[in-house]
């Protein structure tokens, strides 16, 4: 092998000479296409409703486009296995049989009008990319168009694969939580995300959660190892109708965290135009300005990141609304809030709004029913002491705060002390200048 590396450095020249190119070429071990397994999987139970067959009303209109492992589409990719789903869209592993690499497709249900989110791809992709976020945020390769019974058109999102998501890794993790160097490097590069989204895109995210931040793949091998898995142990599925649900199948975990994206922009908006009472972000993440139906915009993003970082972190939620969206109350949250926070400032509220059901002119709650019981960052945080829990709560308060205008920009916090002074992944730096 060495005298071949000599070979070619000679004839392409040592400064135009790609060593990682080479590696690709010889570390393949999979041919493809590849034939996957007919037989031999577990079948789920009838009465288990399992990822997309959770969406009922999306299952009966038939939205989602049937996939099956092994399947080739275009002509051009073949899947490989389900990474994941959402409401609007299944995620597979593809190989691209032209270009001989691994790939991610984003398929959405063909209901779903996702040509904006592509748009704001668009945007991420035209943004000035010497910027140190602009490799923090996730990029398409390119959009595709799938027409299953020559009626139905399902877009597709071309993507370079990523690895386990924050939220797997907090599940796995001792006391469900990211340790201290772990969430100081997420919210590092997550702020790196976000002043290059807010200043370069004119992009709100709307939707910062463990699960839509992702670790890069490194070791592309471990992509092959998923592929390898899948033949020898086929993902359990349940095939009705014509339609196979898979089980989502992770990928092997990556032994630290290391370089991470943001991803998934289907609840992003554009951030150079006012909006008020519009619904955005997942309640639990809500930022008050939205609860009350004032105009909200950029800061909204501060506030989410500061309250998953908090609940990831800490291993509980900083406001521990219970039950699911359906179940979710926003008096029981501003509550809450108020109790953290304190009555909000009276030129926060706007009489003869919304606001008026929770406060009155001076920012006293008056909702009947609903107590607001008094506590404080400093009683809730329960993993550190000293001057290190006294940095990291001023941080927090730099994201939580009532009025949006007091929030730190994403810029101001990178340079917080509490931020400073720790081992960064390659990639990463201590200043956006």
């Amino acid at each position: 092998m060495t005298s071949i590396l000599e070979l070619l450095k000679r004839l392409f020249g040592r400064k135009l000479f790609n060593l990682e190119w080479l590696r690709i070429l010889f570390r393949r071990s999979l041919k493809f296409p590849v034939s996957f397994p007919t037989a031999g999987w577990e079948t789920l139970p009838a009465d288990e409703k399992i990822e997309e067959e959770q969406m009922e009303a999306v299952l009966e209109e038939n939205c989602y486009l049937p996939v099956d492992i092994g399947d080739i589409l275009l002509s051009r990719y073949q899947v490989a296995g389900k990474l994941g789903w959402g409401t609007t869209s299944t995620v597979w592993l593809v190989r691209d049989l032209e270009m001989n690499d691994y790939m991610t497709l984003k398929i959405f249900s063909h209901d779903m009008l996702a040509d904006e989110e592509s748009v704001f791809y668009d945007k991420i992709k035209q943004g000035n990319q010497q910027h140190l976020g602009s490799d923090r945020v996730r990029t398409k390769v390119a959009e595709l168009e799938i027409i299953r019974l020559k009626i139905f058109k399902h877009l597709a999102i071309l993507q370079e694969p990523l690895g386990e998501s924050l939220l797997d890794i907090q599940n796995r993790s001792v006391g469900e939580r990211l340790d201290k160097l772990s969430i100081q490097s997420a919210i590092y590069q997550m702020l790196l995300a976000l002043d290059y989204l807010h200043t370069e895109c004119n992009l709100i995210h709307g939707d910062i959660k463990g699960d839509n931040i992702f670790q890069e793949i490194g070791d592309k091998t471990r992509l092959d190892r998923y592929v390898q898995a899948e033949i020898e142990h086929p993902s359990a599925r349940r095939i009705e109708f014509a339609y196979t649900t898979y089980r989502s199948r992770s990928l092997e975990p990556a032994s630290q965290l290391g370089r991470i994206q943001l991803g998934d922009l289907g609840s992003a908006h554009p951030g150079d135009a006012p909006r008020n009472g519009q619904p955005f972000q997942p309640p639990l993440y809500r930022a008050p300005e939205v609860m009350l139906e004032k105009e909200w915009n950029y800061p909204a993003d501060i506030w989410n990141l500061g309250i998953w970082a908090w609940g990831a972190f800490e291993g509980s939620r900083l406001f521990p609304l219970e039950g699911n969206d359906d179940a979710y109350y926003t008096t029981t949250h501003l509550a809450y809030i108020t109790g953290l926070l304190g009555p909000p400032p009276p030129d926060f509220i706007e009489p003869d709004t919304i606001s008026a059901k929770y406060f009155d002119k001076d920012g006293n709650w008056i909702v009947e029913g609903c107590e607001v019981h008094t506590t404080s960052f400093e009683d809730l945080e329960k993993h550190l002491e000293g001057k290190d829990k006294e940095m990291f709560l001023d941080l927090m308060k730099g994201m939580i705060t009532w009025r949006p205008e007091d929030r730190k920009t994403p810029r101001e916090l990178i340079e917080h002390p509490w931020l400073q002074g720790i081992f960064w992944p390659p990639g990463c730096y201590r200043t956006t200048e």
